[in-house]
């Protein structure tokens, strides 16, 4: 997670997303967006404004919130796992075999995937060369959570803390990049060492050149090592060398690193951090401003039925209505008796009433 850029607005519109969006893309030199890619969660602003400033690059829809909408009408848990196949499917044969799958739990929810086209959230539709396979903006969300404390503060404060943790995450980084002695991230080395382990399972077959016939469990699927290039397109998608290829380089090679792209590199991380924020004294130091002073704006209606009660504290006790009855002794208003109530000895009478009319 590398945050670049944030912005306070009043509310989240096509106008203030299409301000965000043309200074953010204007800074970063995108132009029209190739071999851009750009995930969101469907906001329709940030849809009519990356379409508007960059109508080449990709634009990816986050799958997670996909599968919460779908979640809605289909909420069996077994079926969360063949939904995420479907979307981490890297090609178009797995993905319908995995929404095959998945129809033979639920027709209807098969058929439900497809109200929005996968081209946008599944990855056997994205693009190849831009070297990311996320189907997700969890990176978002995690920048949301780390900066939820700074969020309560006043604005200028707000903005303040945002930008001291930045700077001590930046440093934080650099000293702790400076400890590896891979040649690539760890995080990556993990995810290679499990694909290295997958690779175990693929029997691969050389033509004489630089082209192998991998079987991997009822598949069968061809690696291109001069083109960098797998029939699965996952290597294209991600840069890093999937289980079938892997099998292949071993064939050749035990060396890994020259069929890995250089983004994962610990020096290309390094080069990512190798900007510092400078520090900034406090506000008593800054300089005034001869505009006039900024007005906060006026109240904005937001959609839905407005809350009548604060947000308690998650370490607030719960909220009753009603004080609590254990403990106490109950007694009889009519026969002045405890362990019961007037009701319970009307139900006592009605049935000793016809007993004694049996007797008599």
């Amino acid at each position: 997670m590398y945050p670049i850029a944030w912005a306070v607005v009043e509310k989240e519109t096509n106008e203030t997303w299409d301000w965000f969006c043309g200074l953010l893309f204007k800074d970063l030199g995108v132009g029209d967006g190739s071999d851009w890619v750009f995930i969101s969660d469907q906001q329709k602003g940030i849809l009519n404004a990356v379409q508007n400033w960059a109508p080449n690059a990709e634009h990816r829809n986050c799958a997670r919130h996909i599968y919460a909408n779908w979640k809605k009408h289909f909420t069996e848990k077994e079926w969360q796992k063949k939904f995420w196949a479907c979307a981490k499917a890297p090609y178009l044969m797995l993905f319908n075999l995995a929404r095959a799958r998945l129809a033979r739990a639920t027709v209807q929810g098969a058929q439900a995937i497809l109200n929005t086209h996968p081209q946008h959230w599944s990855r056997a539709w994205f693009r190849l060369g831009s070297n990311c396979d996320s189907v997700d903006n969890n990176l978002c969300e995690s920048f949301n959570k780390w900066i939820v404390e700074a969020r309560y503060f006043p604005i200028i404060t707000m903005l303040e803390t945002i930008r001291r943790k930045v700077m001590v995450r930046i440093h934080d980084n650099v000293t702790k990049s400076h400890r590896w002695s891979t040649f690539i991230c760890p995080n990556i080395l993990k995810k290679l060492n499990s694909y290295i382990t997958m690779s175990g399972h693929c029997q691969a077959i050389c033509n004489g050149a630089e082209k192998f016939e991998v079987v991997h469990w009822e598949n069968r699927f061809t690696v291109d090592l001069d083109k960098k290039e797998c029939s699965c397109r996952y290597w294209q998608l991600s840069g890093l060398p999937c289980p079938h290829a892997i099998s292949c380089i071993y064939f050749k090679t035990s060396s890994l690193e020259e069929y890995i792209a250089n983004c994962y590199s610990v020096d290309d991380f390094r080069k990512t951090y190798a900007y510092c924020l400078n520090p900034v004294e406090s506000m008593t130091n800054w300089p005034v401003s001869d505009r006039p002073p900024l007005r906060a704006p006026g109240y904005v209606r937001m959609p839905g039925r407005p809350k009548t009660e604060r947000r308690r504290d998650p370490t607030e006790p719960p909220k009753h209505t009603k004080m609590s009855k254990v403990g106490t002794v109950i007694r009889c208003s009519k026969c002045k008796v405890a362990g019961h109530n007037k009701s319970s000895y009307d139900k006592k009478q009605l049935q000793v009433l016809p007993i004694l009319g049996i007797q008599e």
